[in-house]
């Protein structure tokens, strides 16, 4: 039967409707980004010392205690708490690839020095005095430094993706406090630029320089102005 012309087009139309309405979209499985290894022995600590160490929700002993870890998710899992004090600043110290100390400080409602400067109550610090250090008067990375800078791009960019980042830079004791405020900055532009290059939002990242204030060794030895020589990174807690 010849359907007429004045049909025809309502006709396709409503045959192109239904078929549209039977059309069953692709299912998209959401992306799971890989776990960030840090395949490590690390040494948990406290100041002051015997500490109730928690590990993945579980109590292992009092601080200091040893453990290995698989990934970053792990190293966050662990906490310390005491009868009487509460947890004012954690920090995650690099010593190797493979070794690291997860330090808790604590005090009774008080604020860590670095964390008042920051403005802010509670910090996470990123400590790298042993492999993000810089030579005497220089803002230069040296070559160890890379891969764990590598490693801290992506541990902000899959766990704290939305955090404000401060990259804090320091200097040694030795020259006028004018020169090391200037060049513990250019040390945390230095690492922000490095951060900003492997794929950390640009706008969370600030750069902080505290010159030769809160060393974390004695500047009176070589060894010591060398860990002094660095940059943190410290995000809120």
């Amino acid at each position: 039967m010849k359907i007429p012309a004045r049909l025809a087009l309502p006709i396709a139309v409503a045959a192109l409707l239904t078929g549209c309405a039977h059309t069953v979209e692709p299912k998209v499985e959401p992306k799971i980004e890989p776990k960030v290894e840090m395949k490590m022995a690390v040494d948990v600590l406290s100041e002051p010392e015997k500490a109730t160490v928690s590990y993945k929700g579980k109590v292992i002993g009092e601080t200091p205690k040893s453990l290995n870890v698989n990934t970053f998710e792990d190293v966050s899992s662990i906490t310390a708490t005491s009868a009487d004090l509460e947890v004012i600043e954690k920090r995650i110290r690099t010593l190797s690839p493979d070794q690291a100390q997860v330090i808790f400080r604590l005090g009774k409602g008080g604020i860590s020095p670095i964390a008042k400067k920051l403005g802010l109550t509670r910090i996470l610090i990123f400590e790298y005095a042993e492999k993000v250090c810089f030579d005497s008067a220089k803002a230069d990375l040296k070559p160890d430094a890379l891969p764990v800078l590598v490693r801290q791009a992506e541990i902000l960019n899959q766990y704290f993706p939305k955090a404000a980042v401060y990259v804090c830079g320091y200097t040694d004791s030795t020259g006028s406090d004018a020169l090391n405020d200037r060049l513990s900055l250019q040390r945390a532009e230095t690492v922000r630029t490095f951060l900003v290059s492997h794929n950390v939002d640009t706008a969370r990242l600030k750069a902080q320089g505290f010159g030769k204030q809160f060393e974390v060794a004695s500047n009176a030895t070589p060894e010591g102005r060398a860990l002094n020589r660095r940059t943190e990174v410290i995000l809120p807690e």
